[in-house]
């Protein structure tokens, strides 16, 4: 469920020019915010379904979602329809991307969950490495629709794999009401906090900020550059490898200071390092070489920041967002 993210968002990436050039029209970047969008939403309703009805009926609905918006996707005939079945897609995938922490929390204790955390950190980082470079062979392959048929077959392999091995895990006894105003009235009592919503900010600009260059990069460095879809794949693909490399040095960090002091010490330097590459950008003709160093500088920085926002946003509401696991 987790590697619902990196295959949706990544693997269609190096064909963006192919999107654009079969349905003779720009803008293949909607697509992306479109599915974005529909992240953004579909994690608002989850959460609350999952604590009324359990886990596991939401993530039938999910992936069925999932699979039959990647199969639209794959007919897509226009760039209206494909940013359309994006957002179907997204409303399924998240389903399992808000569950499977749900997941974790049921099954574990905060200290427990941080090592589930981990994995879950080390397979995101993977989704990066793997999706791009799978996707430019599919789509060089079979072509970019291919893609969407692949996602879809995935959507069915997960509804498949969760009904047969998942068990629910939800405890019977803790049924929350579903109630549209006790929900509002939790999101806001998070927006009153303001130092929740900082650390919110803080991480949500830099994830934005990844998003923004994993969205352009398509349409501008593979006619830049004259990159084929494999070597674009290959090139996103390191951005994985900076998350990896950003999460080791995360917990090495971590054994000798906390979270809020680290955020404050780093919080500045992708910054720095996003100016640097503007600049440079604007002033001389970057070679290919110098542009991914500066990229994959920036992507260690920001991941370097956003986990501890996280773990720091956690710590303020630490009872609604962990509470006690029932003893079976």
């Amino acid at each position: 469920m987790t590697a619902v993210g990196p295959v949706s968002i990544d693997m269609y990436l190096p064909g963006f020019s192919l999107i654009e050039r079969e349905l003779a029209e720009p803008g293949v970047a909607r697509t992306m915010a479109s599915y974005l969008i529909g992240i953004a939403l579909g994690q608002l309703v989850y959460g609350p379904i999952s604590d009324r009805y359990g886990r596991k009926p939401p993530l039938y609905v999910g992936f069925a979602l999932y699979a039959l918006g990647s199969v639209g996707c794959a007919y897509a005939g226009s760039m209206s329809m494909l940013m359309v079945m994006r957002v179907v897609q997204a409303l399924g995938a998240c389903g399992g991307m808000v569950i499977g922490r749900a997941i974790i929390r049921d099954r574990c204790q905060p200290h427990e969950a941080a090592r589930a955390f981990a994995l879950l950190m080390m397979i995101v980082s993977l989704g990066p490495v793997l999706a791009p470079t799978v996707g430019g062979w599919i789509i060089t392959g079979f072509g970019w629709r291919a893609v969407f048929v692949f996602q879809c077959l995935f959507g069915v392999a997960l509804l498949i794999g969760m009904h047969g091995m998942m068990n629910e895990s939800r405890d019977p006894a803790h049924v929350v009401p579903l109630s549209f105003m006790q929900v509002a009235r939790g999101y806001g009592r998070l927006l009153k906090d303001r130092v929740f919503v900082g650390y919110c900010l803080v991480g949500g600009f830099g994830m934005g900020s990844l998003f923004c260059y994993v969205t352009a990069a398509p349409t501008v460095l593979m006619p830049l550059f004259q990159l084929s879809p494999q070597h674009f794949g290959w090139l996103l693909g390191l951005n994985g490898f900076a998350f990896m490399a950003a999460s080791r040095l995360n917990m090495l960090a971590l054994r000798r200071r906390g979270p809020l002091e680290l955020v404050s010490r780093a919080v500045l330097t992708p910054i720095f390092v996003g100016v640097l590459l503007w600049v440079l950008a604007v002033s001389i003709e970057l070679p290919l070489w110098l542009m991914i160093a500066l990229q994959f500088s920036f992507f260690i920085t920001v991941a370097r920041v956003t986990p501890h926002c996280a773990a720091l946003r956690v710590r303020l509401h630490r009872t609604a967002a962990w509470p006690e696991v029932p003893q079976r």
